[in-house]
């Protein structure tokens, strides 16, 4: 802070204008080639799939219709999207037709097709699909893991196993009929017609779509399943699946799924558009989940009991698919770039649901929901956006922005709509946006255009700045205290120090500025900053002392800023701010700071704070001082009622001081399962004496996916107990879904044990299509390659086995390198 005294003061505001008027554009400033949407000469209106399955060889048998209308006066070849697919018979309109068939795809030459007209093609097709549709379990023969089948169709993956025209930008009706062994549950998009047992041990499920979608939205999951249902307040119909043995694992996994479904719809101002919603786990999924129209896949390590409810929760993911049933699903973007209109409005929606949400909250779930949860998921979002800039500038609407920009950075740019134009405004624009593009696909520039339709303006400087520029401003910020004869004010200096260029310009958006004074009341204003260089001035009609000021209160708008402040002011802000933001703002600030007074003030916030992410950060910087007031601190941290400030306690700890052994042991019994798989690890470490005795306390715990189990035998391995290695290996083998043989691998890796046993699961890993395991597989050999003593063993496993699969060469090519 400066203080200047004057008698005179000629006091300048922004000279330098930043935006020049130039014409709206609806495209980025960034070279996208090849970026429009595929060209096709149809309009498919329903596609009818009839398949049966080989589980065991990964065998794909079926019969797909196509109905559809051309889109030209003539049409004499159409493409359809098929991956190595065997077509044994074509036709058209049910006649024979001429086709040819590539890696690619298969092209039908039809006769006689009219412009206008309703026409249908038909294959008869085999497939082994690589990717889209995944066979789990089939070849264990030890017949431990879950037997499944699911698909995964997003971005272009649904043409491995079922030829169609396959991009976002046509969506047709789908029926789906599945014939498979009676004992397993088939799921699929939309309404279930029929379930037929046949005569020969199967039955066959159809499902049938009563809307068009997005062909990459194609889903199916086979497997063994209990279904809980349960309506939504305005009567829609909720299936969820679950594993029949753990049935004590459907309420902490689907807590709020109805709840969500009556937020959402009342804050989108629009029912739910399908006829009902499904969600269903599955073992081994590549992704978190997948917002399949009317049924959400999601990978099993989400389905958790109430302890792992501590450490993983789904609520988040859960509230994020379910509201692609809406963006996404119900409304498609076009194209790839325009993609951020499905992910960022799923992004955002989840954090809206945890600040507005006013129905009953769990004890459990409480760390999720309010305003402090809401300020740190933005934060997050500020954070991934503005990290991703480091590596380049790519707006939003660019079809390769990458995920921190379709996702988290769209969010906050929602945001920003609503705290620049108003909540109720950009719900009003929202609701018309999707009210008329219902069924259809999407573009940015139509978003646009409902602000017009709805509100009667033109945020083209809102939409340019943000969407299809990249970039995010970075504001260095100082103030000065004024007196003079006319009085006392606040004179704040704001520079857009960004590099500034055709694609990042200076950012026009109003700011908030707070000046808070010593006797606890405060003067506030809102001004525009559009220039390179601004100043604001604030009265201070009372002649107050300033204790701080704030540039951005509650950090709505995403940014960069550089204000430095004395030790006093962030004293001051670190206790007084109502906003828990600027509260672990001004805490971060103090970090480098070794003023006398921090340590006191550090724990004077760390009992009056609440919200976990702020204590945790002064867990962090009492434990760098290592005085015996952190070794108080952390000991009580160790015994908060957060689990997420234990853990932090925990982890701060390199090595475990005499004074907090026992608060240590006593976390061996705690309710997380994640907190309890750390202590055992850092106590027998440190005390390899009492190891025995640690290892006896925990050994009726398993954990989520066996994570106790595994450290526990990790433990016992490296003492050279034979059947706890034994063990080990068994876990990193096909019996197993891949969290729990990516654990056993690594604690393998740890002990640094490898024999043929453990090179063949290894290497069946590595060819997993699933690039979470597979990718861990490939690292772990590659570690033990580079070691004489297993070079060798594992060069011989590569001439024994005859991986002959361009997957199985691309993984060698990876580990030995």
């Amino acid at each position: 802070m400066k203080v200047r005294v004057s008698f005179i003061v000629v006091f300048l505001f922004s000279t330098i204008s930043i935006f020049a008027q130039l014409p709206y554009r609806t495209n980025s400033y960034v070279n996208e080639p090849n970026s429009e949407p595929r060209e096709h000469p149809i309009d498919v209106q329903r596609m009818t799939l009839k398949v049966k399955f080989e589980p065991e060889k990964g065998l794909v048998k079926g019969i797909v219709t196509h109905v559809f209308k051309p889109l030209r006066k003539t049409v004499d070849s159409i493409f359809f999207d098929a991956i190595k697919m065997k077509i044994s018979e074509a036709s058209v309109n049910g006649k024979p037709a001429r086709y040819s068939v590539t890696d690619n795809g298969i092209t039908v030459y039809p006769q006689q097709m009219k412009w206008g007209s309703i026409d249908s093609v038909s294959f008869v097709y085999e497939a082994y699909p690589r990717s889209g549709l995944y066979f789990i379990g089939w070849n264990d023969t030890t017949n431990r893991c879950r037997k499944q089948i699911w698909s995964q169709g997003q971005g272009i993956d649904s043409r491995a196993w079922v030829p169609m025209y396959d991009e976002m930008n046509d969506k047709y009706i789908t029926e789906t009929i599945v014939t498979f062994d009676k004992n397993y549950h088939v799921l699929s998009n939309g309404t279930k017609l029929n379930e037929q047992s046949n005569s020969d041990g199967t039955k066959t499920w159809h499902y049938r779509m009563m809307h068009p979608h997005a062909p990459y939205l194609l889903t199916l999951v086979i497997g063994k399943y209990a279904v809980e249902t349960r309506k939504s307040s305005s009567g829609i119909v909720n299936n969820l699946y679950y594993y029949p043995e753990y049935k004590n694992r459907v309420e902490p996994t689907y807590l709020y799924s109805t709840e969500s479904m009556d937020f959402l719809e009342s804050f989108i101002g629009i029912p739910y558009p399908w006829e009902l919603y499904s969600q269903i786990m599955v073992q081994d999924f590549t992704f978190g989940a997948m917002e399949n129209t009317t049924a959400t896949t999601f990978g099993d390590f989400s389905f958790v009991d109430p302890r792992g409810f501590k450490d993983r929760s789904y609520i988040g993911t859960n509230v994020h698919e379910l509201t692609h049933q809406w963006f996404g699903d119900f409304i498609t973007a076009r194209v790839q770039k325009h993609v951020w209109l499905q992910e960022s409005f799923a992004t955002f929606y989840p954090k809206y649901f945890f600040k507005k949400y006013t129905g009953t909250i769990t004890p459990e779930s409480k760390k999720n929901f309010g305003e402090d949860a809401y300020e740190w998921n933005l934060r997050g979002e500020h954070n991934s956006a503005i990290n991703a800039s480091e590596k380049d500038r790519l707006p939003i609407v660019h079809p390769s922005s990458g995920s921190a920009r379709i996702y988290p950075k769209g969010s906050a740019v929602i945001d920003m709509m609503m705290y620049v134009f108003g909540e109720e405004e950009i719900r009003k624009v929202i609701k018309h946006y999707v009210e008329h593009h219902n069924y259809a696909n999407v573009e940015t520039n139509d978003l646009y255009l409902a602000f017009q339709d709805t509100l009667g303006i033109t945020p083209d400087w809102f939409f340019d700045q943000w969407l299809y520029r990249g970039g995010e401003p970075h504001y260095k910020v100082e103030y000065e205290d004024i007196r003079n004869v006319n009085g006392r004010a606040t004179a704040v200096h704001v520079d857009q120090i960004h590099t500034t260029d055709e694609l990042t310009g200076p950012f026009k958006m109003p700011i908030v500025f707070d000046v808070y004074y010593k006797d606890g009341t405060k003067d506030s204003k809102t001004e525009w900053i559009s220039s390179i260089r601004h100043n604001v001035l604030i009265p201070n009609s009372s002649n107050k002392e300033i204790a701080f000021v704030l540039f951005d209160p509650g950090s709505r708008v995403l940014k960069k800023a550089t204000f430095k402040k004395t030790f006093d002011e962030l004293k001051y802000q670190v206790i007084n701010a109502p906003h828990m933001i600027d509260r672990y703002d001004a805490l971060i600030a103090l970090k480098d700071m070794n003023n006398d007074g921090k340590e006191l003030l550090l724990q004077q916030v760390f009992e009056k704070e609440q919200f976990y992410a702020i204590k945790n950060e002064i867990i962090v910087q009492m434990h760098e001082l290592g005085t015996p007031n952190a070794i108080n601190l952390i000991a009580n941290a160790l015994k908060d009622k957060s689990e997420d400030v234990r853990k932090a306690g925990l982890n701060v700890l390199k090595t475990i001081p005499l004074e907090l052994k026992s608060s240590v042991e006593q976390l061996l019994t705690d309710e997380s399962y994640a907190i309890i798989t750390t202590a055992l690890e850092k106590l027998c470490d440190q005390f390899p004496s009492s190891a025995d005795s640690y290892l006896e306390k925990t050994s009726n715990e398993a954990g989520l996916y066996d994570q106790i189990s595994i450290k526990s035998l990790e433990i016992k391995a490296g003492k050279g107990d034979q059947k706890a290695l034994d063990k080990l290996i068994d876990y990193t083998s096909i019996a197993f879904e891949f969290w729990t043989r990516r654990n056993a691998m690594n604690s393998l890796k740890r002990i640094n044990y490898l024999n043929e046993s453990l090179i063949l699961h290894l290497l069946d890993a590595a060819w997993n299509p699933n690039s979470r395991l597979s990718s861990s597989a490939i690292e772990v050999l590659q570690y033990f390659y580079q070691q004489s003593q297993y070079k060798q063993l594992i060069l011989q496993a590569k001439k024994s086995n005859n991986d002959s699969k361009p997957w199985q060469k691309d993984a060698w090519a990876k580990i030995i390198r």
